[in-house]
């Protein structure tokens, strides 16, 4: 049965002007024109028989709706990588409205879609007692995306300035550091220059806190 969000191989099986038919998984779907790469660039129109990896928009639909677009795919991906939090922990709902496009340009970063949606599920906050959310403008200035990177890029001046060595990951010029998730370690945050999902990785040294947007998220 397919569901909202997974992927699946897709196979043409008409072609009409709003829209194609597709196969897959031993279902019919349908990908309104919109949402195959040809509507939105130079990409050749689908034709019967072509074969494509498609997302699921809505399974509910007769037949269901599929997506080719990447930036579909992608999203879909971030959503099934938060299927394992939101079922241990639901969201409280009523969360805050962030204007990313202010937020991203006080802080210079292009910020990972990923993060945002963590952001709008939970808010900013501590999880278990171990892991720290920060979500930009929080009432608690503790959990204040903006105001603890300027705090930490504070504090590292000073480190630098005392003869503190600066982190491998923060050598290339263009690389930005802001404040990360959890205390008591370093997290590297390193989205792709395609907006790819975020990964993390533990690093522990000096100046902990500190995540490292690589060059490819600065603007």
């Amino acid at each position: 049965m397919l569901a909202d969000h997974q992927e699946y191989d897709v196979v043409v099986t008409a072609v009409a002007p709003v829209g194609v038919a597709v196969h897959a998984d031993g279902h019919d779907g349908f990908i309104d024109q919109t949402k195959h790469p040809s509507w939105w660039s130079d990409t050749p129109r689908a034709a019967v028989g072509d074969r494509m990896r498609a997302v699921v928009l809505d399974a509910s639909r007769t037949p269901p709706r599929f997506s080719a677009l990447p930036s579909d795919r992608q999203t879909a991906r971030s959503l099934r990588h938060a299927e394992p939090l939101v079922r241990l922990s639901p969201s409280p709902g009523g969360g805050r409205t962030v204007k990313w496009s202010a937020v991203e340009e006080a802080l210079g970063i292009a910020l990972p879609a990923d993060y945002k949606r963590l952001v709008q599920m939970y808010g900013g906050g501590l999880f278990a007692g171990v892991l720290r959310l920060l979500e930009p403008g929080c009432p608690n200035a503790m959990y204040d995306l903006v105001a603890q990177t300027a705090e930490r890029e504070e504090i590292l001046a000073e480190l630098r300035e005392a003869g503190e060595g600066k982190p491998s990951e923060l050598h290339p010029r263009s690389c930005v550091g802001i404040p990360a998730f959890r205390p008591g370690g370093k997290r590297i945050l390193r989205p792709g220059a395609a907006k790819r999902r975020s990964t993390l990785r533990s690093c522990f040294g000096s100046g902990q806190g500190l995540a490292v947007m690589r060059p490819s998220a600065v603007k």
